[in-house]
């Protein structure tokens, strides 16, 4: 947004003492948005306001905060917790009562005459919220792609399993410790490369460092994604495609990915861990120069549709999808 020659200011709510936290669930808040509905969060919000054009709330927690902004403001969803809990833990009753509790808030605040927009960063998330009796426009913000890491024209295909990104979210957790104990079990002995996997991940694993970029660019290797729920939109699709990774994803991560070309090819549904040497199998029979060269034409088109100047134009006070009210020409964003 600054290069597109706006003034951003940011401001970072805190979160709430945790005797605070809980008065706020019992108010009826949902959870992860008890953490920041206090008074002073209030006041730091409705301060930095002061001369701004446009405000962005970024991340769903802080809508709380929402009724006390004033003038254009747009909320990015990052996720939709009423639709995420319940594909997170599918079998705890728990997670669809706090579906439920956040879905009443969710249809309140998209309506919120405060708001000018709601932007979200997946198809389904967009289509769910359009949905809503009274909401306000919705604009998609499919995320950016990290920089691509060009193939060398040598580049041969390699069995190496890629797992990166971070575990610290108990769900990923979760389903990276089940991975790792399903791979265990599994005839399956090809190398597995990260950097972060949980301790009880890599007590049944042997792992080996992550490629430089120098090896990421001579070789092409295989990008698992170990999730097993559907949620909001799975960067780490993007990063495994700009290092020159095939994905194997035990999770759908093909919606947002539907009008590239090629993208059912490079990245691929698996239903279990006992799949994956057939994907590799059958992607290792390739001509090595025609997969690089399919390869390149595909990260090149991800790039192209996935990048940051594409949302920031979209955000931006005169860009498209926005009321009248918020097309007027604007410097000073607060986000």
């Amino acid at each position: 947004m600054r290069d597109l020659g706006h003034i951003v200011t940011t401001v970072c709510p805190k979160p709430a003492p945790r005797w605070l936290e809980l008065w706020n669930i019992l108010r009826g808040i949902p959870r992860n948005r008890a953490r920041f509905a206090t008074r002073d969060n209030r006041a730091l919000v409705s301060v930095a306001q002061a001369g701004q054009d446009l405000t962005i709330c970024s991340w769903e927690p802080f809508d709380a905060l929402v009724s006390s902004l004033t003038g254009p403001a747009i909320l990015i969803a990052h996720n939709i917790t009423s639709q995420a809990l319940p594909r997170i833990f599918p079998r705890n009753p728990i997670a669809w009562l706090l579906a439920i509790q956040a879905g009443r808030w969710e249809r309140r605040i998209f309506r919120s005459p405060q708001l000018s927009a709601i932007a979200t960063l997946s198809k389904r998330d967009q289509d769910y919220v359009a949905s809503l009796p009274g909401a306000r426009p919705v604009l998609l913000t499919l995320p950016g792609m990290p920089p691509v890491t060009m193939l060398r024209p040598g580049a041969r295909v390699v069995s190496d399993l890629v797992l990166s990104g971070t575990y610290d979210w108990w769900p990923k957790r979760r389903d990276a410790v089940r991975f790792a104990k399903d791979y265990a079990r599994s005839k399956n002995r090809f190398p597995i490369l990260s950097d972060r996997l949980p301790r009880r991940a890599t007590e049944v694993l042997s792992i080996l460092p992550l490629p430089s970029e120098s090896e990421a660019s001579d070789i092409i290797r295989f990008g698992v994604i170990s999730d097993r729920f559907e949620s909001g939109h799975k960067l780490k699709t993007l990063a495994y495609i700009a290092q020159n990774q095939i994905v194997l994803s035990l999770s759908d991560v093909n919606e947002d990915l539907s009008e590239v070309l090629d993208h059912y090819f490079f990245v691929r549904r698996v239903y279990s861990v006992g799949e994956i040497a057939m994907h590799l199998a059958s992607i290792s029979r390739m001509d090595p120069h025609v997969l690089r060269d399919r390869l390149v034409r595909f990260q090149l088109a991800c790039a192209e549709r996935f990048n940051w100047e594409s949302v920031a134009s979209k955000l931006a006070p005169t860009g498209p999808g926005l009321t009248a009210e918020s097309k007027s020409l604007a410097d000073n964003v607060l986000v």
